[in-house]
């Protein structure tokens, strides 16, 4: 039987909806909890219908309250199958998906959801609440994609860190304790573009390697201080000038994990993240992490 109990401890928590997809979500989410000493929380939402004026709210029938409660307990319950000790929290939540994780999530340490990987409407649905959960969860959102298993993954894998620049502090420190905890090397990533005009004829060989080289050097300045911290992590540092989101994507294959910053907006666009963590969302080819930066 899965356990229960108030939150007294580290919170990681998974939404499932009880799919192949949702079951590898727990799974993951169930590992991080045991390497974090966290308690695990378990959720399914029930679609609400939306209020509409001029007519009562209506409650979910018994039947699906049921099929819902069993869901969750089965899940959790394989979850301690797995880890035995592990302290599990089976909940059940009303409305919107992405509404019911981020109410569930309020404190947690990390936040786990599924992805199936599919393109045409599920797929777009499935991105949609990821997308909704990235750009408004203050934890870690763990995405699960890709084929790995919920450990370190195959052999030789690495861990991806999409570095955009200054303040991306969280982000790497994430990365390297996640490499370092499975005992992978890092592959760092900084992927540019040419900073202005260059003319009809484009730069000159000396203006590419110059700019070439502040971006490696910033590159690096990232990277100094989680070297010294994390000394026994290997790592792998790329600066070029590409396309950042298909660089990503494109590295992503060889990777256990992908870990991406995410600056949260204000104002109009505070409901959407940047293309490059969008693309990591719906293309990389291994689970993704993405980090808050403020």
């Amino acid at each position: 039987m899965a356990h229960t109990g108030e939150v007294d401890t580290p919170l990681v928590v998974v939404g499932t909806d009880g799919s192949e997809y949702g079951d590898r979500a727990v799974a993951h989410a169930a590992e991080a909890a045991v390497r974090q000493g966290a308690l695990l929380r378990v959720v399914h939402a029930i679609r609400m219908p939306m209020a509409t004026p001029g007519f009562e709210s209506v409650e979910p029938d018994e039947d699906t309250v049921r099929a819902a409660e069993a869901l969750v307990r089965d899940a959790a319950a394989a979850a301690v199958r797995r880890h035995p000790g592990l302290i599990v929290q089976a909940r059940v939540g009303y409305g919107l998906p992405g509404d019911a994780l981020l109410a569930a999530a309020e404190g947690a340490r990390l936040l786990v959801t599924g992805s199936r990987g599919r393109g045409g409407f599920v797929g777009l649905l499935l991105g949609s609440v990821s997308r909704f959960l990235a750009a408004r969860t203050t934890c870690p959102l763990l995405i699960v994609r890709g084929e790995h298993a919920a450990s370190a993954g195959p052999a030789g894998a690495d861990v991806l860190l999409g570095v955009q620049g200054d303040g991306d502090d969280r982000a790497v420190r994430a990365a390297f304790e996640a490499a370092g905890g499975w005992g992978v090397p890092v592959h760092a990533v900084h992927a540019w573009s040419w900073p202005g005009y260059a003319g009809l004829a484009g730069p000159s060989e000396a203006d590419m390697r110059a700019v070439a080289e502040v971006h490696a050097t910033a590159l690096e300045g990232t990277l100094s201080w989680a070297r010294t911290r994390f000394p026994d992590v290997e790592v792998r540092a790329d600066s070029v000038m590409a396309d950042a989101a298909g660089t990503l994507v494109e590295a992503s294959a060889g990777s256990a994990l992908a870990v991406v910053g995410v600056r949260h907006r204000r104002g109009p666009l505070r409901h959407w993240v940047g293309h490059v963590a969008a693309a990591a969302i719906e293309h990389a080819h291994c689970p993704v992490l993405l980090v808050p930066l403020d």
